[in-house]
């Protein structure tokens, strides 16, 4: 039995991350133009990012625990908290948003931030840095209902969406994206406030 929940769990991690992959990778290709994707392809730091993005898919299939994924912990659940699900649902439309601007500004030369190759390959340094936080966090053990106070949670209490903000603010950068940036930061706000909110719930849970 326990044999046969954990197929259906992989096969439910499969059918997530590749939906995921193919609506990103659709939306980045469609926004720049299919007619020009050797054009996407000119830039060292455009190509970095696709092959970046390329490998997290990978090592979220191959690497992450399906448990890990469809953990349900005590503040797991977006929808626990009141208020979270309209900031979830503004914070995917902007991430949707920033994708599809970000690739369009890059290709027509569009608002697009100053800086040059330094801002394109920051942004690839940050992709890589939210992803390190993200997977850290993954394969991180530790207790259930204990808070973690040692290691890198001493300085960073929710390194998985401090990688997720890093991460959606690299993808702007590396097009150069002005709008798209501003979009990814209204995403971060989202999540900052979400944050807020889970922090309260666990001071209350663990009554500190």
């Amino acid at each position: 039995m326990f044999n046969f929940v954990m197929k259906i769990m992989i096969m439910i991690k499969f059918m997530i991350i590749s939906s995921i992959a193919i609506i990103v990778f659709g939306i980045i290709l469609t926004s720049w133009g299919i007619d020009d994707i050797s054009g996407l392809l000119t830039h060292p730091a455009r190509v970095a990012l696709l092959s970046l993005l390329i490998a997290q898919f990978i090592v979220m299939f191959f690497f992450i625990s399906p448990k890990w994924m469809f953990h349900s912990g005590i503040v797991s659940d977006t929808c626990q908290v009141k208020g979270n699900c309209l900031i979830g649902y503004l914070g995917i439309m902007a991430v949707i948003l920033f994708l599809i601007i970000s690739p369009f500004s890059d290709r027509q030369q569009w608002m697009l931030l100053a800086g040059g190759d330094f801002v394109r390959y920051l942004g690839v340094a940050l992709f890589i840095l939210g992803n390190i936080l993200i997977f850290w966090k993954a394969y991180y053990i530790y207790t259930k209902n204990q808070i973690i106070t040692s290691t890198l949670f001493k300085y960073i209490h929710h390194p998985y969406y401090v990688g997720l903000i890093m991460i959606s603010i690299s993808i702007p950068l590396v097009f150069l994206s002005s709008l798209g940036l501003l979009l990814s930061l209204f995403a971060s706000t989202a999540l900052l406030e979400k944050i807020a909110r889970e922090e309260r719930i666990l001071m209350q849970h663990f009554n500190l």
